[in-house]
């Protein structure tokens, strides 16, 4: 009798470590982390065009897509690069904004509705244009993820938005989204021609979330932190007007230099990371 008890009770115990690990897994978000590999190649047709083959693929799934796209009428360029910024490690990705958008997005991630994104950038001295960061639901080949627009007032599947301004001046004005206008942040200063570490914390739940960093972080639904060179920006941002609830799984950088502008605007990005985790 008591062998048939000890054998039970360790038949029980090996399920319950089965289920245990099983759980974990599948909680467990998927975390990519993205260089541009180590090889230099330039993309600039002319006219514009796209590609999903450009940019290094993703090997975590082969879903994920991993896209550029040049303006329509031929302007701008992505270039992989080893020089330009001091974090730059292998290649990089520099950009050349053309008159319409220079989109670079990864879309059809296996990303819930909570995410930490991270990404090194440095914008040139130009002194007319803007670039763009934001993340999202792509849900469709015409929206911003995966199209060839802008941020529209009416675009409703970005959750967090960032938007640097630049002008003569060598501070570059900035922005967050917020719902369907763009709203100056004060309290963080961003220069031209200088390195910066970007973090994106958004929590697109129905549920507060919390997370570390320089102590324990609250991030309430429907909002994201920011965090500019391991300091957080003052203030909670609130959602761009995304469906509380559906998943982040696109994410875009893109530039723009005015026409007529004679020196196109420029700016470098590598060592991106999107973590499920926060």
């Amino acid at each position: 009798m008591m062998k048939k008890i000890l054998a039970l009770t360790v038949t029980f115990s090996a399920l319950a470590f089965s289920t245990n690990v099983a759980l974990a897994q599948q909680v467990q978000a998927p975390v990519i982390n993205y260089d541009f590999g180590d090889k230099e190649a330039s993309f600039n047709p002319n006219p514009g065009a796209s590609s999903t083959s450009f940019l290094p693929k993703i090997a975590l799934s082969k879903a994920i897509k991993v896209r550029v796209r040049t303006a329509s009428d031929g302007t701008g360029a992505f270039n992989l690069v080893k020089s330009g910024a001091g974090f730059i490690k292998g290649a990089g990705l520099e950009v050349v904004a053309g008159t319409t958008t220079s989109k670079f997005s990864i879309y059809n991630l296996t990303v819930e509705s909570v995410v930490k994104t991270s990404f090194n950038i440095k914008i040139d001295a130009a002194t007319a244009g803007q670039w763009v960061f934001a993340n999202g639901a792509a849900d469709n080949s015409d929206d911003l993820f995966q199209g060839n627009s802008g941020i529209k007032e009416t675009s409703t599947e970005i959750f967090a938005g960032l938007r640097w301004n630049l002008s003569a001046a060598e501070q570059i004005n900035f922005y967050s989204r917020n719902g369907a206008k763009w709203t100056s942040v004060k309290g963080v200063s961003f220069v031209k021609n200088t390195d910066y570490l970007i973090e994106v914390y958004s929590n697109n739940s129905t549920e507060a979330k919390k997370y570390t960093k320089e102590g324990e972080q609250t991030l309430n639904a429907g909002t994201y932190h920011v965090w500019v060179n391991g300091k957080r920006v003052a203030g909670e941002f609130v959602s761009g007007g995304l469906e509380a609830g559906k998943g982040l799984n696109g994410f875009i950088i893109y530039g723009v230099t005015p026409k007529g502008n004679e020196t196109m605007a420029k700016a470098w990005f590598d060592n991106l990371e999107i973590n499920g985790n926060l």
